[in-house]
């Protein structure tokens, strides 16, 4: 079974996939890891430019589907039953591994409903470029909507899971899905 996880910034996605990579001992990659490996086969420095040229240049060379392609190349040679993906935004990248995995992929929604509680949430992260005000705060969900139609990707979705709570009640929430839809 290939997971990966979808929505809006500071949703928790990430910490989803990696709460259930932690608890479960699940293999889990990403985009970037794909990305910071080519740089560092290219002798690059792992640096936010580098990173992004890198992305640019693989892109224009192979075409959109080249990092999740990558992806599934890595996931299917891994042998592993079950493998957590994160970082895929726009709708391309999930029609890559459904077509990829078919019925052993599963993409989930990770929402909260009130954009004023994931603000706060990501703001109490500490990071200065998630503490950014709530104007900018909404320039840059619209930027990401723009750019990668995450909406459309979040549509996609075979499951969607909520994150209104409290930690307590997302782990509770992310054992539910284990249970549910891997450890079958």
């Amino acid at each position: 079974m290939v997971i990966a996880a979808v929505g809006k910034n500071g949703t928790g996605k990430d910490f989803f996939l990696e709460y259930l990579a932690k608890t479960y001992a699940l293999p889990m990659i990403s985009i970037g890891d794909v990305v910071r490996e080519l740089a560092t086969n290219d002798g690059l420095e792992l640096t936010r430019d580098n990173l992004h040229k890198t992305s640019q240049k693989y892109m224009s060379a192979h075409g959109h589907a080249f990092f999740p392609s990558q992806i599934c190349e890595k996931v299917k040679a891994s042998g592993e039953p079950n493998y957590l993906v994160s970082g895929i935004r726009p709708p391309s990248d999930v029609q890559v591994l459904k077509d990829a995995f078919g019925a052993d992929f599963i993409l989930v929604d990770v929402i909260i409903s009130d954009d004023e509680v994931r603000y706060a949430r990501m703001a109490a992260r500490g990071s200065a470029r998630d503490n950014v005000g709530t104007d900018e705060f909404r320039r840059l969900d619209a930027q990401e909507e723009s750019i990668f139609h995450t909406s459309k990707s979040e549509k996609m979705a075979d499951v969607i899971l909520k994150n209104d709570g409290t930690a307590e009640d997302f782990f509770a929430a992310a054992d539910a899905f284990y249970t549910e839809h891997i450890k079958k």
